[in-house]
């Protein structure tokens, strides 16, 4: 399954994002899902849900705190999410 990580801005999406490329990663920069997004940050992260440890990490590594993750659940014709913390 996939996830998504919403962080504070979307500055620390690419921040992020360039630091797990660095170390071989290659996950995707997405804009966040209107069903969830509250105002502000309009971008997430996508990732397997398998690589959710390796992006806590790397995020309490630089010291960019991720607000939310939601497992997406694909749907017949949109995506619903679930949140994970």
């Amino acid at each position: 399954m996939k996830c998504i990580a919403i962080l504070e801005s979307g500055n620390y999406v690419y921040k992020l994002n360039s630091e797990l490329e660095k170390k071989g990663y290659d996950f995707e920069v997405i804009s966040t899902p209107c069903s969830i997004a509250k105002g502000g940050c309009g971008l997430c992260l996508k990732f397997p849900e398998e690589y959710l440890g390796v992006i806590k990490a790397e995020a309490a590594r630089i010291n960019t705190p991720i607000k939310e993750v939601y497992r997406v659940i694909s749907g017949f014709s949109k995506n619903k999410y679930e949140r994970l913390y």
